[in-house]
């Protein structure tokens, strides 16, 4: 074929391509043939290459330019597959490395007893009992989801439970964990050898041996001790050094005191290999040390106190009431009764979701500590207080005399009394409680200025209503004193003197606490000092060492004025400025009630034993000083019925204060109660 003719068949002919051009390529190329090619070519291989113009590039070369890039793109990728090598071995070789020794390394935790705690005579209140849990360990369960189903099937058959229930405890764990995860607790003996057996060849499912509390006096100390459970999700969220299994306080002591009473755990490294088996042990980390508490409570007053008001709730076929009991000299608690109660063992137990329910629900509220977080009117246990105030201000003197002949009536408002009383001075004020003189001291009458509403919230949270006592229990509340600008902000509301008459008498806003009301009656009894309340005296090591004592904390609310300063006897009060820091006009400071007006307020409570509302402890084998009172309530106005007393009268060793809720009267149903806890107490 001669080229005219390989030329019309070309598809160059087809693309319009000269014959003289393609001849010059043609020639061109077998005589300066580029290194590599055959200088020899057929022309129907030119006529091939031509197809080059049409994008297809056959025995091109390549240019420079695009082999460069290919090399240099090869060295970036070389450089980036090193960097990553060195940074997997080298920065994160340890995170990897330390992985590794987990799935070879599993450490078991050692639990150690909780601490123990003791009553003020060395009485223990709690023991430590063995008892079995039932554990899941993520890292060993089945990683198919069949395989996991078909355990927690296994296991709800043996248990006789549901499985979903038992696999709901995994959500959110780790799958690769070994943290054990609490399935069951509170494992009888006999039925975790039982559940050994039956589940040996069940994969990522143990028994594990526990401690459990066991309370000596159920109820009586619950509201005290309270009680210890199993961790949630939400307690493990702030503690990363606790497991799962263990138990934290809930509420009462085991709650307050949880950094004491919880031991450090300790731990032991073993080795494991991919089905789970143990093997040698590596390392052992002992448990902390245990500590315990040594409590201020009295048991045997305790439990006489609880057995005592509760028999007078069956009398009164009532169901609520609070006692609380305190040493007036350094504010140690000596009781402290919330009925109705509940069994703290039960809760430590493991308690079942129905049960639990069942409490919170229960409209009585036994797991309420009335002591500390119940919020009552004072009703007349308010008087002496109020009184204290009008004496400082000089709103009265011990021979003012006020005419009781009847209700108030004011602006249409009718305030009544429970008797007219007649002439009536401040000690047969408090010791018969008459609402007329305090009306009158409080908010004034016709000629009469009182003390006012902003005199009367001073001085009420001088003495320690409305703030906390600082007592070491959790939930405590402060009560509360209301004010002008209070009821404006919040009622929108003018304040009228009506609004103080309540108030002088304990009722209207007014709220206290039974533990407030113990507190403060307790100042007036030692002579001027508010001693912070404590129920922990001691913390002792396992072997009842003692690590701390604590340290009573006082606040003086009395002082002695610069006019009577002389009667120390050593020293009178014209040179008392001679000290060059203070005058004698100044040190009035201390406090903000005399010991004179306190003594007033002390003796007409000693009245209103001898005379008064309270003469059923007249029998007494000591002499003893109280108030009492009736104070109404916002829930179908019943009547709560208050006694607080602190005895002997001179030197008191014990104030009672006692609330019955819906119990009619102070005098008539508290009272007795009272009568009956001292006369225990004195002649025992």
């Amino acid at each position: 074929m001669d080229i005219d003719q390989i030329f019309e068949k070309s598809p160059r002919k087809l693309a319009g391509l000269r014959q003289k051009s393609l001849l010059a390529r043609y020639f061109s190329f077998l005589n300066f043939p580029p290194h590599g090619l055959k200088a020899s070519l057929e022309p129907e291989e030119v006529f091939l290459d031509a197809q080059s113009d049409q994008g297809y590039k056959m025995e091109v070369p390549i240019k420079r330019r695009k082999f460069f890039f290919f090399y240099v793109l090869a060295i970036i990728l070389f450089f980036i597959l090193v960097g990553m090598a060195g940074w997997l071995q080298i920065i994160k070789g340890g995170a990897y490395l330390s992985q590794a020794e987990k799935n070879r390394v599993r450490t078991i935790p050692i639990f150690s007893p909780r601490g123990i705690i003791y009553d003020r005579v060395g009485e223990q209140l709690i023991y430590n009992v063995s008892t079995f849990d039932l554990v899941a360990i993520p890292a060993y369960l089945p990683k198919e989801e069949n395989g996991r189903e078909e355990v927690f099937r296994e296991l709800g058959d043996v248990l006789g439970e549901d499985p979903e229930m038992l696999e709901a405890a995994m959500m959110g764990v780790q799958p690769f964990s070994f943290n054990p995860v609490l399935l069951k607790g509170g494992i009888e003996r006999e039925k975790a050898l039982f559940l050994e057996t039956e589940l040996k060849n069940l994969p990522g499912v143990e028994i594990e041996s526990n401690l459990q509390r066991e309370y000596v006096f159920p109820f009586v100390f619950s509201h005290i001790i309270g009680y210890v459970g199993k961790m949630t999700e939400v307690d493990l969220g702030g503690r990363p050094d606790y497991f799962s299994t263990e138990t934290i306080g809930k509420s009462g002591l085991e709650l307050e005191y949880e950094n004491v009473l919880r031991t450090l755990p300790g731990k032991k490294e073993v080795e494991v290999d991919a089905y789970g088996t143990i093997g040698q042990t590596l390392r052992v980390v002992d448990p902390g040390d245990a500590r315990g508490l040594v409590l201020s409570i009295d048991a045997d007053l305790q439990n006489f106190i609880y057995n005592r008001l509760g028999d007078a709730l069956k009398q009164l076929r009532v169901s609520r009431a609070v006692a609380v009991a305190l040493n007036p000299q350094n504010g140690h608690i000596l009781a402290l009764v919330t009925i109705p109660s509940f069994d703290n063992n039960l809760m430590s137990q493991g308690i079942s979701q129905e049960k639990y329910g069942q409490l919170l629900s229960n409209p009585l509220q036994p797991l309420f500590n009335r002591a500390v977080s119940g919020q009552y009117a004072p009703g007349s246990t308010i008087k002496p207080f109020v009184g204290a105030a009008a004496l400082e201000e000089g709103v009265v003197t011990p021979k003012t005399i006020i005419n009781d002949v009847g209700p108030l009536v004011l602006g249409g408002w009718t305030f009544p009394d429970w008797k007219t009383h007649g002439l009536v001075d401040i000690y047969r004020a408090i010791a018969e409680s008459c609402n007329i003189y305090f009306y009158t001291v409080g908010g004034g009458y016709g000629d009469f200025k009182g003390l006012g509403v902003d005199r009367l919230e001073k001085y009420l949270k001088l003495f320690g209503f409305g703030s906390l006592t600082g007592i070491d229990l959790p939930n405590e509340k402060t009560g509360f004193i209301p004010s002008a600008e209070w009821k404006k902000e919040t009622k929108g509301e003018s304040w009228y003197i009506g609004d103080t008459y309540h108030m002088s008498i304990g009722q209207g806003d007014v709220t206290v606490t039974p533990l407030q009301m113990s507190v403060l009656t307790a100042a007036i009894a030692n002579g001027g000092t508010v001693w912070q309340p404590y129920i922990v005296d001691k913390i002792i090591d396992s072997e009842k060492n003692v690590i701390e004592e604590i340290k009573p904390q006082g606040r003086k609310i009395d002082f002695v004025s610069a006019q009577n300063l002389d009667i120390t006897g050593f020293i009178s009060k014209e040179n008392l400025d001679i000290t060059g820091f203070i005058s004698k006009e100044n040190l009035d400071i201390t406090g903000f009630i005399s010991k004179e007006n306190l003594d007033i307020i002390r003796s007409a409570m000693r009245q209103t034993v001898t005379s008064g509302s309270a003469q059923y402890l007249k029998t007494l084998s000591v002499a003893a000083a109280g108030k009492t009172g009736t104070a109404q309530t916002t829930v179908d106005k019943k009547n709560n019925a208050w006694f607080t007393v602190f005895a002997p009268f001179d030197s008191p060793e014990i104030e009672l204060t006692i609330l019955i809720e819906e119990g009619v009267e102070g005098s008539t149903s508290a009272v007795p109660v009272a009568r009956d806890i001292l006369q225990w107490y004195f002649n025992r």
